[in-house]
């Protein structure tokens, strides 16, 4: 049978700005940790972003406050994951399911940003190479969208397979993913902004895709990054730039070609 579900002291609505294919997530949690995040059809009917539904009567406030606390953190690390931070979700979760559905939810939360694996190869890797439909069924039972990014999982000959948000919502993922994976990694300077270097090769077009997709940056010299000659072009970007902005330019300059 599965563990009964604790029940949700706070629920909280979130917004997710600059990828409108995903558009509204919904997420609940009691005092151990996020028990649902599902994404909704509609915006929510007199709520803007951040908001939190009244607490059910009689429930004590400390478990109020300690269940906020995570739906807090979650829209922290959403925001992150949104601007194409590649960590974990860490916040604590606690959903029901049964032993086997937590095992496969588990699996799920171990595979990283940008990785896809199939079903066969989740039930192989949990030592139930026979279990596909089952370990099939239990992905989509997943109550914790994207935080357990079951949208990572794809059918045995690449598809993109049922997610129970609709498929365009798993490519919108797998494509956001996909354009933070293709940012090198960026020197961090001490006011918080970050230093892409580029051969004057490329440069051009990289600079051209990121101007089109509405990019914040300035073009600083090669001794901004420590470089000795102009065989480097160096652009700075301001404190929290976003990653799947820039991401994505580079990868249309890419596609561009020379």
């Amino acid at each position: 049978m599965p563990a009964a579900l604790p029940p949700s002291l706070a629920r909280r609505h979130l917004a997710l700005p600059g990828a409108p294919a995903l558009g509204w997530v919904e997420a609940e949690a009691s005092v151990g940790g996020l028990t649902r995040v599902r994404f909704l059809e509609d915006a929510p009917v007199g709520r803007s972003a951040g908001s939190q539904a009244q607490p059910e009567a009689g429930n004590e406030q400390g478990e109020v406050r300690a269940a906020a606390a995570h739906l807090a953190h979650f829209a922290e690390e959403l925001a992150a994951y949104l601007r194409g931070a590649r960590g974990p979700f860490t916040v604590p979760v606690q959903a029901s399911g049964t032993a086997f559905q937590r095992e496969v939810w588990g699996a799920l939360r171990l595979l990283n940003h940008g990785a896809l694996t199939t079903y066969g190869e989740l039930a192989a890797g949990l030592g139930k190479p026979t279990a596909v439909r089952a370990v099939g069924a239990a992905v989509g039972r997943n109550p914790l969208l994207i935080v357990v990014p079951c949208h990572r999982v794809i059918g045995s000959s690449g598809q993109l397979t049922g997610y129970a948000a609709g498929v365009d919502r798993k490519r919108a993922l797998l494509d956001l993913e996909a354009a933070a994976a293709a940012v090198p990694p960026l020197i961090a300077e001490p006011d918080g902004s970050e230093l892409l270097t580029l051969s004057p090769a490329e440069a051009a077009a990289v600079i051209g895709a990121l101007v089109q997709g509405g990019v914040r940056f300035d073009e600083a010299g090669p001794e901004a990054a420590g470089c000795a000659g102009p065989e480097v072009a160096v652009l700075r970007f301001p404190a929290g730039s976003d990653h799947i902005k820039i991401g994505a330019a580079l990868v249309a300059a890419r596609e561009a070609g020379p």
